[in-house]
């Protein structure tokens, strides 16, 4: 096993490169899940209205993870390089996306619910969801955020493998700071269009991660990061009560929870509050890199859940949309909305579980025998068990 990078600081410790498989990262994952889940449930009171900041913990591991990975293959020639990436990328993505995204259109077309899947279809196939406007549609609504995914992946992969690390230094920093700056503008220009879900306006988060893989050698020691940890953990925590006791006010003005518009109404939250919540993730990315995470992220629930997080995301919301068909209107804040919330999350794990089992790990196996060929020495790409991503 090959060591973990050190950092030239007084206090310095070993960090995890992505050699290792990190069950933290895992529980990172399946707390993302959660609250995505708690979020989705369910119209129009949901469980967790915060848990939007699932997603954005999703980009920001997805820009680590990536970037990490795409440093290491530099050291192959440019058609080894881009041929394993897309490849280990298609045999990640590809498969459980075909099952549950065919599952998803046959319940489009059993329950005949939602908008016309005519309109917008072209828009899933090809991975650009996030530029429709939204549809409503419980089947497919989720998919907008794998779509920036995917074009992060069709574009990051040749700057990283054409210019050298200190633009790359350089570019994503400058990310960091332009992707506010866009959110703020794009909507006077694009008022009608869906500017907030956007590559460009989220490219940020995607961009604080691959800062971690990029900074390596000059990131916060243990001792800063937990101190950064307790800042901003403190500052979210602050600025959702905030927005919680504001929005119960006779004001009415200010949203119950970080990020998003609320009824048409702009206070300019969503211009800077993603910012601060792909800080914090990155700062909990890094604790994990560190050894340090917080003694729950080792809680093996978690890391399962982590596991097969990607089969719930796909899984979650058409399978919501089956519940709410049939046991319809459902009160979240109710008993009987809670044992169907339960119910419906035992649906989506099992689910999640069948994907990775029988359909993800698979292909999972030979991605991870790409990793293993052409390379070696202290480059070697992947380990024997590499992150689900």
């Amino acid at each position: 096993m090959t060591k973990g990078f050190t950092l030239p600081v007084s206090n310095q410790t070993a960090i995890d490169t992505g050699k290792r498989h990190l069950a933290s990262l895992d529980s990172l994952r399946g707390i993302a899940i959660i609250l995505v889940s708690g979020q989705h449930f369910v119209y129009p009171r949901y469980y967790m209205p915060w848990g939007w900041i699932g997603v954005w913990l999703f980009f920001t591991l997805s820009g680590y993870l990536i970037t990490e990975s795409l440093l290491k293959m530099k050291v192959l020639s440019i058609g080894q390089y881009f041929g394993r990436f897309y490849a280990k990328r298609a045999f990640r993505i590809l498969p459980a996306f075909v099952v549950f995204f065919t599952l998803s259109v046959a319940l489009y077309f059993i329950f005949r619910s939602g908008p016309s899947l005519g309109q917008f279809w072209i828009y899933l196939v090809t991975f650009t969801f996030n530029y429709y406007p939204p549809t409503g549609s419980v089947w497919f609504s989720h998919l907008w955020s794998l779509s920036v995914e995917e074009q992060f992946y069709l574009i990051w992969p040749w700057l990283v493998f054409f210019l050298p690390t200190n633009w790359l230094k350089i570019i994503a920093p400058c990310w960091i700071v332009v992707a506010p700056v866009l959110r703020l503008i794009l909507p006077w220009f694009f008022g009608n269009l869906p500017t907030q879900t956007w590559l460009v306006c989220q490219a940020d988060a995607l961009a604080i991660g691959g800062c971690i893989a990029v900074f390596r050698d000059h990131l916060p020691g243990p001792r800063q990061s937990k101190k950064l940890l307790w800042i901003m953990t403190a500052v979210v925590l602050v600025i959702g009560l905030i927005n919680y006791f504001a929005g119960a006010s006779a004001a009415g003005s200010y949203w119950q929870t970080l990020g998003l518009p609320h009824d048409g109404e702009f206070n300019y939250q969503y211009v800077w509050s993603f910012s601060i919540i792909n800080i914090w993730s990155a700062i909990l990315i890094l604790r994990c890199l560190q050894g340090t995470a917080l003694p729950f992220l080792n809680f093996a629930p978690l890391i399962f859940l982590g596991r097969i997080s990607y089969g719930a995301y796909l899984a979650h919301l058409p399978i919501l949309g089956v519940y709410n068909y049939y046991l319809r209107p459902i009160n979240a804040f109710s008993l009987r909305g809670f044992f169907i919330f339960v119910l419906w999350l035992a649906s989506v794990i099992i689910a999640a579980w069948l994907s990775f089992r029988f359909i993800e790990l698979p292909f999972l196996r030979m991605k991870n025998r790409l990793g293993r060929k052409g390379v070696t020495g202290p480059t070697q790409l992947l380990p024997q068990r590499e992150h689900a991503r």
